[in-house]
């Protein structure tokens, strides 16, 4: 008879595994922890073929393992972003002892890093896989299937509401608390880059028909499949993952605690783990047991039309927390029965999503892909019809259906005047240079496009929004608030400032800033076009505030 040993058994996910296999006839499962009370008492309400035991990851791992001689080792106990390090202590002495090892690791630098030990693990026959759990596991699953829609696929965002009355486990707070307003690092837009967590606040409905929605708000969290994703799938130019609380309350404290961290103002949050805990489970009995989990892919169909495709699943009755643990079950179930292929890898693309949506049927968990239709781009919402008469640079350039980064050179001329040259280092614009670089980051946020210009090394943000007349946009920088007209003419897409508002106040008209501005092509051949820029701003009375040229691409 193979025995299992779940390791933090009788925590909040590894007493739901140990739930899940005490039926099995054919293998002995061993609830282990510090703690042999909870253990035990586990062990008498469940009965079938559990066992408690002691085990302590801080003392000798190989002589306890040793002792036990498991078949199977579930690392249960996290939090992975901080406990185990980069040693890969237990992964290490389950090598060495030829026991086959699983864990429910949702840190991406923990998961990403178990490779390291895939050639000793093959030298023994032995298989180790991290994050057998809702990230990478369950997401990746959703991802495969989800894939075979698309002729490209370009983006992929996912995201994870609990429900909120439930038992919150330190080592889960500790988690949250690792990477509130710390930088994370994504890949958007081809590139990988810092964005901190539990920022790009966002609304998101989770659906299903004939139950109820989730209607919550979601904060970029750390996940496996940020670090793990951009390589897995070939071609994908965005991943994001997203958490979610079900208490305006405790989201709205995750945002201020992740912004105090940001600024340095509070420092080492899990220090208060037990606390937030505590204050969570106190909130909860407010809350509900439904949770929820999405994934939203964007690419283009086999006619390179943009499009869209959701996956909504909702867990009621208290059953999400199980979600977590399906995979680690799954594998489990198949390693039983099979020998699994030997190596040290993550879980991504280990198990099929028909094999999930069986388990989902044993309990309270809906799940379904919806088919979306995609949002036109904004410059096209803006120009209708005229969108497809610009010049195919410009056009290219304005398809931003989730992230994109352009690059290019720019000449920069700055007005004279004192004043016009001391507001533009207000608003932070770059200094006089020839052929200087340029990159732009056009983000898609809540319909808007969040435009982030760095020139020389001196960034300034923006953000465009539909006005409600057609071909006329908003552009907002800080307080300020410009509507402008569109006109396509001679090949170029120009911009006339109609109006603006400061603090939400109108500006006078008589005192706005005079744009001569244009975006067209300039072919160097056929395969290859520059999307052009040509923007020259001046004030009355004062003159020229900022001129810049360039090409991007």
């Amino acid at each position: 008879m193979k025995t299992v040993l779940i390791i933090g058994g009788y925590g909040q996910f590894g007493q739901r595994l140990s739930r899940r296999l005490a039926s099995l006839s054919d293998i002995r499962v061993l609830v282990a922890g510090r703690n042999i009370k909870k253990a035990e008492a586990l062990c008498i309400s469940v009965g079938g073929n559990l066992e408690a035991v002691f085990f302590d990851t801080y003392q000798d791992i190989t002589k306890q393992l040793s002792t036990l001689n498991p078949s199977i080792v579930v690392n249960a106990v996290g939090p992975f972003q901080t406990v185990f390090g980069a040693d890969y202590a237990l992964a290490n002495a389950c090598i060495d002892l030829h026991i086959h090892y699983l864990d429910l690791s949702d840190s991406g630098t923990f998961t990403k890093g178990i490779d390291q030990l895939d050639a000793r693990a093959k030298a023994a026959g032995i298989t180790v896989i991290s994050g057998a759990s809702s990230v990478p596991a369950l997401s990746s699953a959703i991802t495969d299937a989800a894939q075979l829609q698309f002729a490209k696929l370009d983006s992929i965002e996912g995201g994870i509401s609990p429900g909120g009355r439930i038992d919150i486990g330190l080592s889960v707070t500790q988690a949250v608390l690792s990477y509130l307003g710390k930088p994370l690092k994504v890949f958007r837009g081809g590139q990988w880059g810092d964005e901190n967590g539990y920022s790009r606040v966002h609304k998101h409905t989770i659906s299903i028909a004939n139950t109820a929605p989730l209607h919550r708000k979601f904060g970029l969290c750390d996940a496996p499949d940020l670090l793990l994703f951009p390589d897995h799938y070939s071609g994908v130019d965005t991943v994001r993952f997203f958490g979610s609380q079900e208490l305006w309350i405790i989201h709205i404290s995750l945002r201020v605690l992740a912004w105090l961290h940001k600024k340095s103002w509070v420092k080492n949050l899990q220090n208060r783990a037990r606390f937030f805990q505590w204050w969570g489970t106190q909130l909860g009995r407010f809350a509900s047991e439904r949770g929820g989990m999405f994934m939203r892919f964007h690419g283009t169909d086999t006619h390179g039309k943009p499009q869209s495709l959701h996956w909504n699943l909702i867990a009621s009755d208290g059953d999400g927390p199980f979600i977590p643990i399906l995979a680690c079950e799954i594998l489990i179930k198949k390693w039983l029965r099979d020998a699994p292929r030997s190596g040290a890898r993550s879980a991504v693309s280990e198990i099929s999503l028909a094999e999930f949506e069986a388990e989902f049927r044993t309990l309270s968990i809906l799940s379904a892909f919806t088919p979306m239709q995609p949002a036109p781009y904004l410059y096209e919402q803006v120009l209708g019809e005229g969108f497809k008469t610009l010049p195919p640079a410009v056009q290219a350039g304005h398809k931003v259906s989730c992230y994109k980064i352009m690059t290019g050179r720019v000449d920069i001329q700055r007005g004279t005047n004192p004043l016009t040259n001391l507001l533009a280092n207000i608003i932070g614009f770059a200094k006089t240079r020839s052929d200087a670089p340029i990159t732009i980051h056009m983000d898609v946020q809540d319909g808007k496009e969040v435009w982030t210009r760095i020139i020389d090394g001196k960034a300034f943000r923006s953000t465009l929004s539909k006005a409600p007349k057609p071909n006329e946009i908003y552009e907002q920088f800080g307080p300020i608030k410009f509507k402008m007209l569109f006109r396509i003419a001679n090949d170029k897409l120009h911009y006339d400032i109609v109006s603006a508002r400061v603090f939400s106040m109108p500006y006078p008209k008589f005192l706005l800033p005079k744009s001569v501005t244009h975006e067209c092509e300039e072919n160097e051949c056929e395969e290859n076009s520059k999307f052009i820029f040509d923007v020259d701003i001046s004030l009355p009375l004062l003159g020229r505030l900022i001129a810049y040229k360039g090409w991007l691409e």
